[in-house]
């Protein structure tokens, strides 16, 4: 980047702090602990997460425009009903009834879906649901002065009595998770010992050998590099997720946040995420084709047993790992340690609520699918899904392309139109916009002179009012979303004719190779380990420009944890289900 780029987007970071407060508040919380614990050893300690919604004539998002900032009708706020109670205690019936405001038409999704809490939530609403309404517009009108009304209805509640405890995780869940993580530790440390008494039958560092020895193959010597991009891509990834995570999180400035990703660079850095993904998908159709033509051209035919065997290894690779986690996120509100106050509620109860409700999708890999996309599971876990559809779908395509030769040419380009007509429909169907480029580098590198049209749409959309699913939009759309395929295939089959340069040896060197095989661990673990993390943050924390410095010492977390999830969980497992189906260590 320019120094002149540089200074410019520093002075825009530093200019957003001199943004106003947006009154009323957009997120506002009672005190939590001091809620719970109460005046006296009576108190039921309620505290509720409440939506408050203002009527609007006009929905200023109801636009063809991508609206970056937070809706100003639209209030995030945490009510103790015990103090709600002490203020109302002088208001009159009277004002009650003109502080009462009934629901609205409302034509947004403004709040958790209640179905996620099943019937948890039917008790507080018809104790509290009017005594919260008419609390929520008295603070209004005395706090903020407005003679405005709003609509208030509860999200969630927690309380120190039977009502609370209605949500707790059953206690045979609770024991399944400790006895796993028993299973787990147990052999590990069990090992260890045998290993410092000189025991040669067990083997714990043939698992860290595993993770740091460095291939001999051919296939290792032509495609080793692979392996370090992945890991740049993978922390691409996490980056990105981590500055989403923030921007989801309750915060005493929201308005830095909307001037956040008002700036062209930030815009780039999180949109163009996809980028990463397109690779990421296409590393893994490269390394599926070349394993499976070396196999028919090492036995001269297809045998359908190759299929059912790479299913087998990719599922006994991901599915392990993947399923713990789906655990934990269920069972995570009710670990020692765990409090739930307003960032662990949006952090971890409602990810408790989601996996409680659609875990089965997660397991059968469906998670991915338009009929499942309103609240999901893990939801950094839809590329797992994709992938293993993606993979079935490319080994279906290589069975015709070796069993019909002849025809492999047109079977293939078929799988390219229809690849390209599916998100041009969802685009036009859905009324989507596209995304905004971040590629200029890749494409000048790649010296593809096609794809700098997809630029063109971008700047005519964002500089006009373009209306969504433009003939404009689709270009860009089918440019851009197959870019980073189309780089990355080109820059593939260069490296194919070319011996490895600097860079390919960088990318397959030791330390890159050993934290590429970390990848998966990686990828899987950063959003639970974050959501944990974030559940010691202080309740509407101020975010500042300077934040970005928190985005190292997590990443390093997050490798400790994925270390730990490779050597007590992914490598272990792997092994022993790898025995039981193939008979082989």
């Amino acid at each position: 980047m320019a120094p002149s780029s540089v200074l410019i987007v520093l002075a825009g970071l530093v200019t957003l702090s001199l943004s106003s407060e947006i009154v009323p508040p957009l997120y506002r919380y009672d005190d939590y602990d001091r809620c719970h614990q109460g005046n006296d050893h009576t108190t039921t300690g309620v505290y509720c997460f409440v939506k408050v919604v203002f009527e609007q004539d006009r929905d200023p998002f109801d636009s063809p425009r991508i609206i970056s900032y937070f809706r100003r009708n639209l209030l995030d706020w945490g009510v103790c009903v015990e103090e709600c109670q002490r203020e109302l205690t002088d208001v009159s019936l009277e004002d009650r009834q003109r502080l009462f405001e009934p629901k609205f038409p409302i034509n947004f999704t403004y709040i958790f879906p209640a179905d996620f809490w099943d019937h948890y939530l039917h008790p507080f609403n018809t104790r509290y649901d009017e005594l919260i309404n008419v609390c929520v517009n008295n603070r209004l009108e005395r706090n903020y002065t407005l003679d405005r009304h709003a609509y208030s209805e509860i999200e969630y509640c927690t309380s120190k009595d039977e009502l609370g405890s209605a949500r707790m995780t059953p206690h045979w869940l609770m024991s399944t998770f400790y006895a796993i993580m028993l299973i787990i530790f147990i052999p590990m440390v069990g090992s260890n010992v045998l290993e410092w008494l000189g025991s040669d039958r067990i083997k714990v560092r043939r698992n860290w050998d595993r993770l740091t020895k460095q291939s001999k193959s051919e296939l290792y010597r032509e495609f080793g590099y692979l392996e370090g991009l992945r890991v740049f891509m993978n922390l691409w990834v996490m980056a990105t997720h981590i500055i989403m995570f923030v921007g989801y999180m309750p915060m005493g400035n929201p308005e830095f946040a909307e001037n956040l990703m008002k700036n062209p660079l930030m815009i780039d850095v999180s949109t163009a995420s996809i980028v990463s993904v397109q690779i990421f998908l296409a590393i893994g159709g490269l390394l599926v084709t070349n394993a499976v033509l070396a196999y028919v051209d090492q036995k001269h035919e297809f045998d359908f047993n190759l299929i059912r065997g790479s299913f087998i290894h990719r599922l006994i690779r991901i599915a392990p790992l993947y399923y713990f986690f789906i655990l934990l996120s269920i069972v995570a509100p009710n670990l020692p340690g765990i409090q739930v106050g307003p960032v662990g509620y949006k952090m971890i109860t409602q990810e408790q609520a989601r996996c409680r409700k659609m875990w089965w999708t997660n397991v059968l890999f469906l998670n991915n699918l338009p009929a499942f996309s309103g609240e999901r599971c893990n939801i950094q876990s839809w590329y797992l899904a994709a992938d293993l559809q993606l993979f079935l779908v490319a080994m279906l395509l290589l069975v015709i392309c070796c069993k019909y030769p002849k025809h492999a040419s047109t079977v293939l380009w078929t799988s390219v139109v229809i690849a390209v007509a599916i998100p041009i429909g969802n685009i036009h169907l859905h009324e989507l916009e596209s995304s905004v480029p971040a590629m200029l580098r890749v494409l000048k590198m790649a010296r593809i002179p096609m794809l700098v049209l997809a630029f063109v749409p971008t700047f005519i959309f964002y500089q006009f009012e373009i209306p969504r699913s433009s003939w404009l939009t689709l270009i860009h759309s089918v440019l851009y979303r197959n870019a980073a395929v189309i780089v990355a295939s080109v820059t593939f089959v260069d490296c194919f004719q070319k011996p490895q340069g600097v860079v390919r040896r960088f990318l397959a060197s030791k330390a890159l190779t050993s934290l590429g095989k970390l990848t998966y661990s990686l990828y899987l673990v950063h959003v639970p380990v974050f959501r944990l993390i974030s559940n010691w943050f202080s309740p509407m924390p101020e975010v500042e420009f300077w934040f970005v410095v928190w985005i190292l010492p997590l990443l390093c977390s997050f490798i400790l944890v994925a270390v730990i999830a490779y050597f007590c969980i992914e490598q272990p497992c792997g092994l022993l289900l790898k025995h039981f189906f193939f008979k082989r260590l």
